[in-house]
C-alpha cells in the first residue's frame, strides 16, 4: 500500500515530484517515505506502507533493461501464483507484489491487468513505446487522479497533490474503475454486468447459499496474510461488518474488533458488537473519542482529508478516521471492513421505497458509483492514519457472483440483504441478522446524520453563530464558484463543506468527477 505520484514530460524533475508527494505523505510509513526515481522526462515516487515483501519492496520498480518503470498502490492477492508463472522468464529480485506487477506488464503488455486479482492503482512508463500507462482496479478501491500540466502528464493517489499546483486552468480527472489509460486514451477492461444475467430466478434463494458462502470466505481469507499475528476488524455490529468479523475469526486464531461508540451514551452499535464478540470470544476494543475533538477535526480537516463536500461522507470519514487512529496505535497496518455490502445486496432503506421493478436499477447505480462514495470515504479516512482498509465485499469474484443473483436474493418483501441474513441465520445472533441498518454516527451514538442531533451539524451551527459574517461569505463563494454543482442550498453543513472544498482547490476536478 502506498501513495504514488509522478510526472511524465518536460516538467519531470525531483523538485516538482516532491511537491506532488508532500500532500500525501500520510499514505506511507515515515521510514519508507519519498522513494523516488527521476530520469530524463520521467519522475515517479511513492510513500510506502510496507506489507508485502517489506525488506525488498522499495519503489519505484525498474525492469532489468531499465526501459520500463512502475509505481503501484494496492495489493495483488494472487501475486504468488503469478510469480510462479513468471519465473519462467527469469528470477525475481524480491518477494513484493510490486515487482510482480512490473513483470506482468513486461510479459503480457497492456493485457497484464486481466491477470491481476486485487485492488490497485498502477502507473507504468514504457520508454521504448514512449507510453504512460495507468490502471485502476475493477471496483475502484484504490484511487488515482491525473491532469495535463503544460506539456506533461501528472498523477497522484489523491486530488490534494494536484490542487497544490497554482494553475487556474488545471483540470483534475479521476481515473475510472476498471479502466486502462494510455497517453490520454482510456479503455475499459471491466464493466460490472447488470443484475441477474445467466441465473434462473425460479430457484429458491437457498440454492445460491453454498456458493455465496465459498466466495465470501475466500474474499476474507485472501485478505489475511498467512504470517499475520493478529487481524483487526472494524465492527459496527451491523450484519455487514459482523459477517466479516465472524469469517475472519474462523480463519485466524486472533481477531481484534474495534467499535466506535460515544462515551456514556446508549449505542445500538456497541450493544450488538459486544454480543457478537462475547459469542466469538474475541478481543473487543471500544473507541470513544472526545466529541469536541471530533468536531474540531471535522471543521478543520474534514473536507481536506475526505476530498468531498457531501456531509454524509465527511461525517463518516471523520468518525472512521478516529477508529483507524486507534488501530494504528495498536500496531496494525491494515484492517478488514464491511464497506460494499449495501451496494451489492440493496441495504439502503431508500431502495425499498421505489417500485419493485426499479429496485435493481437503483442498487446497481449505487454500486457503479461506490468509488465516489463509500470506497472513497474509507480510503481517505484510513490512509490519512497510514492504515489500509481491506474491503472483502468488493472482491472481483464475489462481486461477479453477486451480480448474477436474482432480485429476491437482495430484497424479499420488507427484508433487504435477504440472502446474507439467511446464510448466517444459524451462525450469528438473531439480533444481528435481523438488525436494521443505521448510519455510522447514529449507531455509534453521535446523532442521526440527517438530523440536527448530529455532532457535526451542531459544530457547523456553532461555528456560524460565533462567526455571523462567515455564512454569508461562504454562501456567496459557493454561488459564485459552484453554481454548476448540485447543492442542497438549505443545508448549512453542505454550504460550509462546499466553501472549504472551493478554497482547497478541489473544485478544479472536472464536473463529471464530482
Amino acid at each position: 500500500m502506498c501513495g504514488i505520484s509522478g510526472i511524465v514530460g518536460q516538467d519531470a524533475n525531483a523538485t516538482f515530484l516532491k511537491k506532488l508527494l508532500e500532500p500525501i505523505s500520510h499514505r506511507g510509513e515515515v521510514k519508507y517515505r519519498d522513494e523516488t526515481l527521476v530520469l530524463s522526462g520521467v519522475a515517479v515516487g511513492a510513500h510506502r506502507l510496507a506489507i508485502v515483501g517489506e525488506p525488498t519492496g522499495k519503489q519505484p520498480k525498474q525492469s532489468q533493461d531499465q526501459k520500463i518503470c512502475s509505481v503501484f498502490n494496492g495489493e495483488i492477492y494472487n501475486h504468488a501464483e503469478l510469480r510462479q508463472e513468471l519465473t519462467k522468464s527469469g528470477p525475481f529480485l524480491s518477494l513484493c507484489d510490486s515487482e510482480v506487477v512490473l513483470r506482468s506488464y513486461s510479459e503480457w503488455g497492456e493485457n497484464f491487468v486481466q491477470y491481476l486479482d486485487g485492488k490497485y492503482a498502477i502507473a507504468i512508463y514504457d520508454d521504448e513505446k514512449k507510453a504512460l500507462i495507468m490502471v485502476r482496479d475493477p471496483m475502484g478501491v484504490k484511487p488515482l487522479y491525473y491532469a495535463k500540466y503544460k506539456d506533461s502528464w501528472i498523477f497522484s493517489s489523491e486530488a490534494k497533490s494536484l490542487t497544490s499546483i497554482q494553475d487556474e486552468h488545471l483540470e483534475i480527472h479521476e481515473l475510472e474503475p476498471g479502466t486502462i489509460w494510455i497517453n490520454g486514451i482510456t479503455t475499459r477492461y471491466f464493466t460490472p454486468p447488470h443484475f441477474c444475467q445467466g441465473q434462473s430466478s425460479d430457484l429458491p434463494t437457498s440454492a445460491y447459499i453454498p456458493e455465496l458462502s465459498d466466495y465470501l470466505t475466500q474474499a476474507v481469507k485472501k485478505r489475511i496474510p498467512e504470517e499475520a499475528s493478529s487481524v483487526a476488524c472494524l465492527l459496527s455490529g451491523g450484519i455487514d461488518s459482523s459477517i466479516i468479523t465472524y469469517l475472519a475469526s474462523k480463519i485466524h486464531p486472533r481477531v481484534v474488533a474495534y467499535t466506535l461508540a460515544a462515551h456514556n451514551t446508549p449505542s445500538s452499535d456497541l450493544q450488538a458488537a459486544q454480543i457478537l464478540c462475547d459469542r466469538l470470544k474475541i478481543e473487543h476494543i471500544i473507541v470513544s473519542p472526545p466529541i469536541k475533538e471530533m468536531q474540531d477535526f471535522y471543521l478543520q480537516k474534514g473536507v481536506y482529508m475526505t476530498e468531498s463536500f457531501e456531509p454524509v461522507l465527511v461525517r463518516n470519514a471523520v468518525s472512521y478516521n478516529f477508529v483507524c487512529r486507534k488501530i494504528v496505535e495498536d500496531g496494525f497496518k491494515y484492517c478488514l471492513c464491511g464497506e460494499g455490502a449495501d451496494e451489492l445486496f440493496g441495504g439502503y432503506d431508500f431502495v425499498r421505497e421505489v417500485d419493485v421493478s426499479d429496485q435493481d436499477k437503483i442498487i446497481w447505480h449505487s454500486l457503479s458509483i461506490i468509488h465516489k462514495t463509500y470506497l472513497h470515504m474509507a480510503d481517505r479516512a484510513s490512509m490519512y492514519t497510514t492504515l489500509e482498509a481491506r474491503v472483502p465485499y468488493m472482491d472481483k469474484n464475489l462481486v461477479s457472483f453477486c451480480l448474477s443473483l436474482p432480485p429476491k436474493a437482495r430484497i424479499n418483501g420488507d427484508i433487504n440483504k435477504a440472502i446474507l441474513r439467511e446464510l448466517f441465520q444459524d451462525e450469528l445472533p438473531e439480533s444481528i441478522t435481523s438488525r436494521r441498518k443505521s448510519g455510522m454516527n447514529e449507531g455509534a451514538g453521535f446523532g442521526i446524520n440527517s438530523s440536527k442531533e448530529s455532532i457535526y451539524h451542531n459544530a457547523v451551527k456553532d461555528y456560524y453563530e460565533q462567526n455571523p459574517r462567515a455564512y454569508d461569505e461562504d454562501m456567496a463563494l459557493c454561488q459564485k464558484k459552484a453554481s454548476h454543482v448540485s447543492v442542497d442550498w438549505s443545508s448549512i453543513e453542505e454550504i460550509y463543506n462546499l466553501a472549504q472544498f472551493i478554497k482547497l482547490g478541489f473544485i478544479k476536478q472536472s464536473v463529471s468527477q464530482r
